[in-house]
């Protein structure tokens, strides 16, 4: 791949927005600290509203205090609110533009609750009737795509809890860590030489069909890539997870023209033992698939191995869509859709 094929395609910049996920990161430290948001007490459960983008900051958050919190924490992607939430539940409503749709549902719901929530959003109607509700709010920059605000939502989400003390200040210091990290990666991705990885995978992917799989600790990053993949790259793919995966998907092999298929593997080092042997054998019985490849990440913190992994297909998506000779930002179905849904 050369530089101008980039300059050609790349037509709104999307290159710039994924080389600076670490300034996100650094801003949200700098959001979080002039907000307004306090304490809260006896939550008895988590709920986290938001579609697309703005929701995959929730997986992130659920998946890293998995270990940490003795609540539940819930994403929820619909129009409709869970029927457990009571006034113990801590209410996030998570939306980039302020204006989706199936949010606005679940934001009105939860004030006709009583209820009082917590927004993280750039605008719209979420954050403007919140700001009249006297609730509490985050306040996300403008003018960047929801998927690519990753790094805002997943960030802000965490330090939110930090902030209002639901969680231990030691994950803000594992979101600190991992600035450096990205950063020193940014600049290796970044490049068109031989050896950089995403680039290489790439190539290898584009014009096939990626099977990722993943583990628990590691489903984020296998959902994210998928939908990368089709927000970028305008690809389809698949994910599934191990060792659910175990118990049905293996068995899909036989009867499929195999010879499309990349399956690209995403473990993590803190999974169940048992889980990661079924990942080396899974991959031993499904050595008919010739083109396999396995993805980890060996910081000290899983915050840190999150980002680590996802800014990487964040860049493969990226180049796969340069591959297909496509700008990777335009979503024009996805606003066709809305357009014919607003009607």
């Amino acid at each position: 791949m050369k530089q101008i094929e980039i300059d050609k395609y790349d037509k709104d910049n999307m290159i710039d927005v994924i080389k600076n996920l670490y300034s996100h990161i650094e801003h949200s430290f700098e959001i979080i600290l002039n907000s307004n948001l306090e304490k809260r007490n006896n939550i008895k459960d988590i709920l986290i509203c938001g579609m697309g983008g703005s929701a995959i900051g929730g997986d992130f958050v659920k998946t890293v205090l998995k270990d940490e919190l003795k609540v539940p924490i819930t994403i929820n992607r619909d129009y409709d609110l869970p029927i457990w939430i009571t006034k113990k539940t801590l209410v996030l409503i998570c939306s980039y533009s302020g204006n989706t749709e199936e949010t606005i549902s679940c934001y009105n719901s939860i004030i006709s609750n009583e209820i009082k929530p917590i927004i993280i959003s750039s605008g719209g109607y979420i954050l403007n009737d919140a700001k009249n509700n006297n609730f509490d709010f985050v306040q996300l920059p403008t003018g960047i795509q929801p998927r690519a605000a990753f790094g805002y939502s997943a960030s802000l989400l965490l330090l939110t809890f930090v902030k209002i003390g639901l969680i231990n200040k030691i994950y803000s210091k594992q979101l600190f860590d991992s600035i450096d990290s990205i950063k020193s990666k940014s600049l290796k991705y970044a490049s068109l030489s031989k050896d950089n990885v995403s680039l290489n995978l790439a190539k290898t992917i584009y014009n096939r069909f990626p099977i990722i799989y993943c583990t628990l600790n590691t489903e984020v990053v296998g959902f994210r890539f998928r939908c990368q993949l089709a927000e970028n790259s305008k690809i389809l793919s698949s994910h599934f997870v191990l060792p659910e995966q175990n118990h049905n998907e293996i068995e899909g092999f036989s009867n499929n023209d195999i010879s499309k298929y990349v399956i690209i593997w995403i473990k993590d080092k803190n999974d169940n033992k048992r889980t990661l042997k079924r990942v080396d054998i899974t991959s031993r019985l499904l050595d008919k698939v010739e083109n396999q490849y396995v993805f980890t990440d060996k910081s000290s913190s899983l915050v840190e191995r999150l980002f680590n992994l996802i800014y990487l297909f964040d860049w493969v998506s990226f180049y796969c869509a340069i591959y297909h000779q496509t700008n990777p930002t335009p979503v024009n179905d996805i606003l066709k859709l809305k357009s014919l849904m607003s009607k």
